[in-house]
């Protein structure tokens, strides 16, 4: 269940980042239109609660709050450096 909690956040953390203006350029051009681009804040944000249920249906309140929050840190990180690495067209610059 902790891994299907980890892999819901990292969806709607890529949702939420889609959401905004800066990562937007990465959505088909026909969700250009600022109703479209509600959707991803939606999913987002149904995604974020579906991560946090899912803990709490196996762990305790307090240690389930605890491993969300600490679940939270690495994922974002991993959202940023995806995010990044799409950003620069998936190339690996070389020396």
């Amino acid at each position: 269940m902790l891994a299907l909690s980890a892999l819901l956040m990292l969806l709607a953390l890529a949702a939420l980042a889609l959401a905004m203006d800066r990562h937007a350029v990465y959505l088909p051009p026909a969700w250009a239109g600022h109703r479209l681009r509600r959707w991803p804040q939606v999913l987002g944000a149904t995604g974020l609660l579906a991560s946090l249920v899912c803990i709490l249906t196996v762990m305790d309140s307090g240690l389930a709050w605890i491993t969300w929050l600490g679940l939270l840190a690495p994922v974002t990180l991993c959202v940023a450096v995806g995010m990044t690495w799409a950003g620069r067209g998936g190339k690996v610059r070389s020396r």
